[in-house]
């Protein structure tokens, strides 16, 4: 269970967290949602303690996150951060395995169990077959995924990712958010990410937030929370919110924002004086043609 209360945090002069009252579920799929500079990556890196909090508390089952050991907190919370440095010349199989660094002791080096957790988090993540390519010579897609993998490895209860789909395409994205799904209900993970994508939000997220200028507007089943007002106050965007024909979640369909858009008009309707034959000019009614 992950929580705040009283969150106000931000960077340099400039406020983005102000005063955020939040608990997220255990055991589910939260995304966090909104439009950009709403502080969605602030409130993900203050949870994740990578930024600390100029007021307020940070709450990991129910103790302080920041009296908590740095070791104690990679066991249990798995971070993975936007646009990560890759460090130069690191294989695949090495960037992974660094994500059992929370196990490793001077009296305990590398395990059969950390070569299982290494193996397993490659197959899920898809990247078996990148196991001894140097990382910086992947591209964008690759590179995230080897990423997830090294967050899997790290095998935690709570994964926090920041824009995991990030650089993937389609079909990537969907095999990733399937990931975490899987993770969710079939081994028992809390799964919280921000995503820009609202259909895939609500295709996945057992919890959704939508957030606006540094608040929380809307918190609670996709089902019940995404409306076409939510989009128009959070987004400022006119839509349509229909049931999705695979999954029955909401569906964010925009409106026109151009007439070119919108599809030709359909042709006028028939009348029976349309379909009238007409003689041929000069043929006389009694004569063939």
């Amino acid at each position: 269970m992950l929580s705040t209360r009283d969150l106000v945090a931000g960077y340099d002069e400039r406020t983005v967290l102000d005063g955020l009252d939040l608990e997220l579920p255990a055991d589910a799929f939260t995304v966090i949602v909104g439009p950009n500079a709403c502080g969605k990556s602030t409130l993900l890196r203050t949870m994740a303690r990578l930024l600390t909090p100029r007021r307020g508390t940070v709450l990991l089952d129910g103790t302080a996150i920041r009296d908590l050991p740095t070791r104690e907190v990679a066991r249990r919370l798995g971070v993975l951060p936007q646009s990560p440095l890759v460090p130069e010349g690191v294989t695949v199989a090495d960037l992974v395995g660094r994500g059992r660094q929370p196990y490793q002791r001077w009296w305990r080096q590398w395990s059969e169990q950390d070569s299982a957790a290494v193996d397993r988090a490659m197959a899920m993540a898809d990247v078996v077959g990148l196991a001894d390519r140097p990382v910086d010579t992947l591209s964008g897609g690759q590179r995230q995924r080897v990423w997830i993998a090294m967050t899997l490895a790290q095998d935690t209860d709570a994964l926090l990712l920041d824009e995991p789909t990030t650089f993937l395409d389609l079909a990537h994205q969907v095999e990733v958010l399937d990931l975490l799904h899987r993770l969710r209900v079939e081994r028992g993970r809390t799964v919280v990410a921000v995503l820009h994508d609202l259909n895939q939000a609500a295709r996945y997220a057992d919890h959704l937030i939508a957030m606006r200028a540094g608040a929380v507007v809307a918190a609670g089943p996709p089902r019940e929370i995404l409306t076409a007002e939510l989009v128009r106050d959070v987004f400022g965007l006119h839509c349509v919110v229909v049931p999705c024909p695979v999954t029955g979640a909401p569906l964010v369909v925009p409106g026109l924002t151009s007439p070119s858009l919108a599809p030709p008009a359909a042709p006028a309707a028939r009348t029976p004086a349309d379909d009238a034959v007409t003689p041929l000019v000069g043929s006389h009614p009694s004569k063939g043609i």
